[in-house]
């Protein structure tokens, strides 16, 4: 508490109140994200969409948030955090109600877009602010409260989207958002204003253009894969990577500082590992989502209640985990972690049937989730702690790129694999063998990918916080 002790009541009310800003915006904005998983069947029926068209629901967020990831991380220390996160927040809060009021699959995907680049907005800026308003040795405590939240709300997320949509309907779930994201949207007027950039910095619009267009050609290319133009479009994308690389390393002003990676070999495997990690897990609930509702039959918040133990578990155990990691090397428990992921996607590729019984559902959701608590705070504290100060803001843009770029990937995957596997058309019970059939084909996909994200983790070396500190 020597942190506390120590600050002025001016500062200590700054952090009460990014926090709450951070913690609520985490948890609400998470709720709607993850909730379209548990309601994508009922949307899927109503408006007749194919299985891969499902997987655009959340593809179309996550595509938008990574385009806009790096520009807008690089934003915000121009133009200041808070605005950033202002402006964020009721993007979000008009795209979802754009959601709810949407009557044909366009519409709803545009919508879906809309709310991404709000939420990459205020995600991306209240990382910074956490982390910016606490002494290092008090970071891993404000990070573990605020990615706590984040798993708070993936949660709450296939609960509540499933009692919305069943009571409700699933624009339910969309009004939500709108109501839950109001609240911070008013909370963060009263964190006091940024301090101003350095003079000269401006932002690159070419690298910024850049980056949108790679992002976008290289993960629709991928996510189109086995259609035309889809290796065209992941060359582009490629190309326009390569060059933004070499732009980024020339320029005074990058989009996304990439001699962070070049300067510390802590940054670099961590972010690594950071990547690896999401691909290897984020589309285990979407998966699960669509097995329990379509071959098992379940209603949605029958699923939302089995969904509910893996993230109710990280949300458990990741402020101790954030806690540990000031004391214990981060890098020693992000790949015990990541064991742990291993160990569950092993089990998903090898029983999950049709007689898989809820009871090892629940218990295996469980063993991911806490291999996730033990990977993503201490992880995120590794690559916070591996920069200095003034290039946080750079850092937290890193940690959003990485995440979102591993998430989008791993969506990718799995609607490449379902359009190989179930083919177009409705999900009808004929095509649920398929289902299942893509479902284990996934998890297989990704179980050499979290051993790979172990030895990334493990080749990060120990900790050396005072090359960077000095540069």
């Amino acid at each position: 508490m020597a942190g506390f002790e120590l600050a002025s009541p001016e500062d200590i009310r700054h952090r009460r109140l990014v926090i709450a800003t951070a913690v609520s915006a985490n948890l609400l904005g998470n709720i709607g994200l993850i909730g379209v998983n548990v309601a994508a069947p009922a949307i899927s029926r109503q408006m007749g969409m194919s299985a891969a068209e499902v997987g655009w629901l959340s593809l179309a967020t996550l595509l938008t948030m990574a385009m806009f990831s790096a520009p807008v991380a690089r934003l915000s220390d121009l133009v200041g955090r808070r605005r950033v996160t202002i402006y964020g927040l009721w993007v979000a809060i008009i795209g979802s109600a754009l959601g709810a009021l949407a009557n044909s699959p366009l519409t709803l995907l545009i919508s879906r877009g809309l709310t991404g680049l709000g939420l990459v907005a205020f995600f991306t800026t209240v990382t910074t602010m956490a982390a910016a308003a606490y002494p290092p040795q008090m970071r891993g405590r404000a990070l573990g409260l605020t990615i706590s939240s984040v798993y708070i709300g993936l949660s709450v997320a296939p609960l509540l989207a499933g009692l919305l949509v069943e009571s409700l309907g699933w624009p339910a779930l969309f009004w939500f958002t709108v109501i839950g994201l109001t609240p911070p949207a008013i909370l963060v007027l009263f964190i006091r204003q940024d301090p101003p950039p350095d003079p000269g910095q401006k932002l690159d619009y070419p690298g910024a253009g850049l980056w949108t267009l790679a992002i976008a050609l290289l993960f629709s290319g991928l996510a189109s894969l086995g259609f035309n133009a889809s290796l065209g479009a992941i060359g582009a994308g490629a190309i326009l990577m390569v060059w933004f690389v070499r732009r980024s390393l020339a320029s005074p002003s990058p989009i996304l500082d990439i001699t962070l990676f070049r300067d510390s070999r802590r940054f670099s495997f961590s972010s690594l590992a950071a990547f690896i990690s999401y691909i290897s897990s984020f589309s285990v609930s979407f998966l699960l989502s669509l097995y329990l509702q379509y071959p098992r039959g379940l209603s949605p918040s029958e699923a939302g209640w089995l969904l509910i133990c893996q993230p109710v578990v990280q949300a458990i155990l990741t402020p101790f985990a954030g806690r540990l990691s000031d004391r214990i090397d981060a890098g020693v428990m992000a790949s015990l972690g990541l064991g742990l992921i291993l160990a569950a996607l092993l089990v998903f590729a090898n029983n999950l049937t049709l007689e898989t019984s809820r009871l090892a559902l629940v218990l295996n959701m469980g063993l991911f989730g806490a291999g996730f608590a033990l990977f993503s705070a201490p992880n995120s504290n590794a690559i916070m702690g591996a920069v200095p100060p003034q290039r946080l803001g750079q850092a937290s843009g890193v940690i959003t790129v990485t995440r979102l770029s591993g998430q989008i990937t791993s969506i990718a995957v799995t609607t490449m694999v379902f359009s190989l596997v179930i083919g177009p058309g409705e999900l009808q019970p004929e095509l649920f063998p398929r289902l299942i059939q893509a479902t284990q084909v996934c998890f297989w996909a990704f179980t050499p990918l979290a051993l790979l994200g172990m030895v990334a983790s493990l080749a990060r070396g120990a900790k050396n916080p005072v090359s960077l500190m000095t540069k």
